[in-house]
C-alpha cells in the first residue's frame, strides 16, 4: 500500500545542504564510545556532515537479532511483585511475506526499495526466546521509512516485558526522518502514551486528585538525534541517541536513554542498547538488540571483533525457518481481517 512521496520540509533541506558543504565534528560522542567498546567497530568519521535516514525493507536475506533482556531488580521489589528480573536471550528474525503481501518491487539484493514516511511495507516476523516458552511466535511485520511495528506505545515506561515483540521493536527502533538528516539534528520520535501518559500526573502524593486536574497528563514523544555519520567497512553507520522522560523529578519519575547504530545504506538497525530508570522504585531495565545475521548491515558484516556470530549459527536458522514463505502468516491486521 504505497503514499504518494510526501517532500521534505523547506527548512529541513535547506539545513541538510548547508551541512553538506562541511564535514563532519571530529568529536566522539559516547555512543560511539559504547560502539567500538562493546562490539570494536572500526569507526572513522564520514566526509559527509548528511546522510539519508530512513528504514528499508528486508530482502531475500531475511535479517534476524538478538534480543537481550538484562534487568535489574531490588530484593524489596521482588519480593513485593513476586517476580524476579528478566534476564534472557530471544531471537527476531524479518523478513518478506511472499504469501500475504507479494512485493510489487522485485526484492533482489539490498539496497531494498527506498520507503517513504507515509509507505507501508508488509512483511512477517517470528520470534522465539524463554518469554514464548521457546516457542516460536509468528506475527505481521509493519514497515516504513520512518517507523516499525507492531509496536507497543507504552513499552519506554514499564518495569517489565509484557509483549516481548512489540515491547523489542518499540525500544529498539529508533523513529527516523525518512529523508536527509543533518549531523547533530533533533527530531521528533515515536509517541510514548497509553498507560504512561498516566505517570505524567503521579505526584509525592500519589497519583490524580483535585490537585492535579490542571496537569494535562500526556507525556512527550521520544527525543531523536544524530550524533555522527561514520564509515565502517566502506557502509556509512549513523550513530543516534535517543532520549524519554514522564516529565516527572528524575529521583521519582521514569526517564529512557537509547544508543543506537544505523546502517544508512541498507537501512536497518546494525545495533541499540536502552537503559530504562524507574527511580520510584530503583528498577532499572537494560536491553540490547543486535543484527547478527551475514545479511549486509548487520554486525559479522562489520569489523565486529566477537566470535558470537558462528555459535549462534543454529538460532539464526531457526529463526529463519519460521518464516516459511508456503506459511501463511497467524497475525492479520484488523484492516485485512475486516477488509
Amino acid at each position: 500500500m504505497a503514499s504518494p512521496l510526501v517532500p521534505a520540509r523547506a527548512p529541513a533541506a535547506a539545513l541538510a545542504v548547508v551541512a553538506a558543504c562541511a564535514p563532519a565534528p571530529e568529536s566522539r560522542p559516547e555512543v560511539v564510545a559504547w560502539a567500538v567498546e562493546r562490539y570494536g567497530l572500526e569507526l572513522a568519521a564520514a566526509d559527509t556532515g548528511v546522510v539519508d535516514l530512513r528504514w528499508r525493507p528486508p530482502s531475500e536475506c531475511v535479517q534476524v537479532y538478538r534480543v537481550v533482556v538484562d534487568d535489574e531488580y531490588p530484593e524489596s521489589f521482588v519480593r513485593y511483585m513476586q517476580i524476579p528480573a528478566e534476564k534472557s536471550e530471544s531471537f527476531l528474525a524479518l523478513g518478506p511475506d511472499l504469501v500475504v503481501a507479494p512485493p510489487r518491487r522485485p526484492l533482489g539484493e539490498p539496497p531494498s526499495p527506498r520507503l517513504t514516511p507515509d509507505e507501508v511495507w508488509r512483511g512477517r516476523l517470528n520470534f522465539f526466546g524463554p518469554r514464548t516458552k521457546d516457542h516460536e511466535l509468528q506475527r505481521e511485520l509493519l514497515l516504513s521509512g520512518s517507523l516499525i511495528g507492531p509496536a507497543s506505545p507504552d513499552a519506554a515506561c514499564f518495569e517489565r516485558t509484557w509483549d516481548p515483540i512489540e515491547d523489542a521493536l518499540a525500544l529498539g527502533w529508533p523513529a527516523l526522518p525518512g529523508r536527509l538528516v543533518a549531523h547533530g539534528e533533533r527530531w521528533s520520535g515515536a509517541r510514548v502514551e497509553s498507560r504512561c501518559n498516566r505517570s505524567a500526573c503521579v505526584s509525592d502524593e500519589g497519583a490524580g486528585g483535585p490537585e492535579q486536574h490542571h496537569l494535562a497528563c500526556v507525556t512527550m514523544s521520544w527525543r531523536e538525534t544524530l550524533e555522527g555519520i561514520y564509515e565502517e567497512e566502506g557502509r556509512r553507520i549513523a550513530a543516534l541517541t535517543s532520549y524519554w522522560s514522564d516529565g516527572a523529578p528524575p529521583e521519582l519519575g521514569i526517564w529512557a536513554e537509547r544508543q543506537s547504530l544505523v546502517d544508512a545504506d541498507a537501512g536497518r538497525l546494525l545495533a541499540s542498547e536502552i537503559t530504562i530508570h524507574h527511580n520510584r522504585f530503583g528498577v532499572t531495565r537494560n536491553l540490547r538488540i543486535e543484527a547478527v545475521d551475514e545479511c549486509p548491515g548487520s554486525l559479522p558484516a562489520t569489523s565486529w571483533a566477537g566470535d558470537e556470530a558462528a555459535t549462534l549459527s543454529t538460532q539464526i536458522e531457526r529463526a529463519r525457518a519460521g518464516l516459511d514463505p508456503r506459511k501463511p502468516a497467524e497475525a492479520r491486521s484488523v484492516r485485512e481481517r475486516d477488509g
